[in-house]
């Protein structure tokens, strides 16, 4: 029983959110104590210190020293009380933006570096992401910093009330007839109790009941608002969208696009505002007609000489800071309930296993120095797709060999470096370096095996030297000598601040825009850089002329030179510096062999060829 009740608390995230805590923002629990023991305390300050000063003046002979010390007190106190207060108030919040908040959305990030390249393409794995960064600081582990500082401030506030309770009750009335009788009676605090119980429970429920439709309405927006906030990125974030907007007039499109989905959400609301109205009216009269009981019930036992009329304002305080006191409690027992799902979604991401993290074999310099990849009937399908984008491929390559790899669009080129880098497992058939299952090895090992060019290579708003090196600490000279054998040479010596230069304005108006030519070119030099046993460039020269494009070739047949070296490309010219030729075709390996051998097949390679031949005329 206690096991399941512990699981029901979400006990073991809690722990680990706990823990997080605990290693990354250490202060946060001593800041968050103070908070609370100085909010409990401060409205009693004024409270007692107040109701004296009434009773005092109330009284035959009123002491003015002692009245003029009280007040002059009450002052002190409360100024005291609300600059410590700020003080303590805006340190926690430092320490939330600074360290919290940092620490959470840190682990997020690295979990999305670090995990399975294959599961980033996931929807479900993509959503849960988003769905855990919208709701990052609103719950989860910054939220249970927040409702361990309410719960420890609401027990503060119900014990001083109970106090003060206890004493207001032992208060008898001394005239009044039956009515001072009724008043003294021990029915008196049972029926208070009572109805005040009653009061905290109906508000309980009545919240429980609204956070449930609330909770709903966010699941049920869930996709919209991933929609939302993916169509608003693309459309108003973007620098490099606002092209095809503009010419295109795409903005009416997208603004559509996006009232259609705001509409959505605002029904939702409406259909959410609507159940929740009556349970919101309900607790509010109840609650009124409870405060206005206590008032009547004070009142009453003041006016039959309980106490002075001093300690009305106290005791009908105290009711009103019982109610926030216990109401508070349940309120926070609730969101700690309900949280709880926040942080089992939150550490379930975290925790998804990677695949690739299984393998251990190491890539020793041996196997870097003569390598050969085989491919044994490899069949790969996408998630979702209805087609295998790559059936049953068996061919081999190894060290110092060149490849090129063509074929139309879609036709599997890139899904087969993609698997070649492991940056997705096949479901059928092995990939096998030196005879090994590229899947037993380390994975961190396996990937610095690789320099590649992508054909959606991405650049960063980084400096340009740290774009090409992939890092801030590189060498200078390294970096100069790729970016000039990369063609960028020319374009480095107009650059003012050289490898310092800022690329994009993203984050400054001091950076510069590469054109594409430019950006293929420092990511060619990137590639370069890293020099890796094995080169894959995969449509390096789209964005290059004809003549940049065989500048580049000539320069990478240097580079490689000894290394194994895969080349993807539309335009046929690098197939004729290439040893072997892999044509693909809908997913199968079509054709493979030497440039010359495949032209006199006169197959799909040959037929290609022919018809951009005109281009390679010399």
């Amino acid at each position: 029983m206690c096991k399941g009740l512990f699981k029901k608390m979400h006990g073991e995230s809690l722990k680990k959110a706990v823990r997080v805590l605990v290693k990354d923002c250490p202060a946060c629990f001593p800041a968050a104590i103070a908070l609370a023991v100085l909010r409990a305390v401060q409205p009693y300050i004024g409270l007692l210190l107040s109701s004296e000063i009434l009773n005092g003046l109330a009284g035959p002979q009123p002491q003015m020293k002692r009245l003029a010390v009280l007040a002059v007190l009450l002052v002190a106190f409360n100024f005291l009380a609300q600059q410590l207060c700020g003080f303590l108030g805006q340190f926690y919040d430092v320490l939330k933006y600074r360290e919290m908040k940092q620490a959470v959305d840190g682990r997020v990030a690295l979990k999305a570096w670090g995990m399975d390249y294959a599961m980033l393409s996931d929807p479900e794995i993509n959503s849960r992401r988003m769905q855990i960064a919208l709701h990052l600081y609103e719950h989860g582990i910054v939220q249970l910093m927040e409702e361990f500082q309410a719960f420890l401030s609401s027990l503060i506030t119900i014990g001083i009330s109970l106090a003060l309770a206890a004493e207001f009750f032992s208060a008898r009335a001394v005239s009044g007839g039956k009515l001072a009788v009724f008043l003294n009676c021990w029915q008196a605090p049972l029926i208070f109790l009572g109805l005040f119980a009653f009061s905290s429970w109906f508000t309980l429920w009545s919240a429980a009941r609204r956070e449930k439709l609330l909770y709903r309405r966010e699941e049920d927006n869930r996709d919209d608002i991933n929609q939302f906030y993916g169509v608003a990125d693309a459309c108003c974030a973007r620098y490099k969208n606002g092209k095809d907007l503009r010419i295109f007039g795409g903005s009416g499109l997208a603004f559509r696009r996006l009232r259609e989905i705001t509409d959505r959400m605002i029904l939702r609301y409406g259909a959410f505002t609507s159940a929740a109205r009556p349970l919101e009216v309900a607790d509010t009269l109840i609650d009124r007609s409870f405060d206005l009981l206590i008032y009547l019930f004070v009142g009453l036992k003041a006016v039959c000489g309980a106490f002075g009329p001093g300690s009305i304002l106290r005791y009908t305080g105290m009711v009103a800071q019982l109610g926030r006191g216990v109401t508070g409690l349940f309120d926070v027992i609730r969101a700690f309930l309900q949280n709880g799902a926040y942080l089992d979604d939150y550490f379930a991401y975290l925790e998804l296993p990677n695949r690739t993290a299984e393998g251990t074999k190491p890539v020793t310099d041996e196997i870097r120095n003569d390598y050969r990849f085989e491919f044994q009937n490899v069949t790969f399908t996408y998630p979702g797709a209805a087609a295998p984008s790559l059936s049953r491929i068996s061919c081999s390559f190894r060290k110092g060999e060149k490849i090129a790899v063509v074929g139309r669009n879609g036709s599997g080129k890139s899904t087969w470096i993609k698997l070649l880098c492991r940056l997705y497992d096949p479901q059928e058939g092995r990939i096998l370096l030196n005879g090994t299952d590229i899947r037993e090895y380390n994975y961190e090992n396996y990937l610095r095996f690789f320099s590649t060019v992508f054909q959606d290579y991405q650049l960063f708003s980084f400096k340009l030297g740290e774009n090409v090196a992939a890092t801030g600490d590189y060498s200078a000279e390294r970096v100069k000598t790729a970016l000039e054998q990369a063609g960028f040479g020319e374009r480095l010596r107009q650059l003012k601040d050289g490898l310092d230069t800022l690329l994009f304005q993203y984050y400054s108006d001091d950076g510069v825009e590469l054109s594409g030519g430019e950006s293929q070119k420092v990511a060619i030099a990137r590639c370069l850089y890293k020099d890796a046993p094995c080169v894959i460039l995969d449509e390096p020269t789209s964005a290059l002329d004809a003549v940049a494009e065989a500048d580049i070739y000539r320069r990478m047949d240097r580079f490689t030179s000894g290394k194994g070296a895969v080349y993807i490309s539309h335009r046929l010219s690098s197939c004729r510096f290439c040893d072997r030729v892999f044509v693909f075709d809908e997913g199968r390996l079509a054709e493979m062999g030497t440039h010359e051998a495949l032209l006199e097949r006169k197959g799909l390679y040959a037929k290609l060829w022919h018809a951009q031949a005109q281009y390679y005329q010399t």
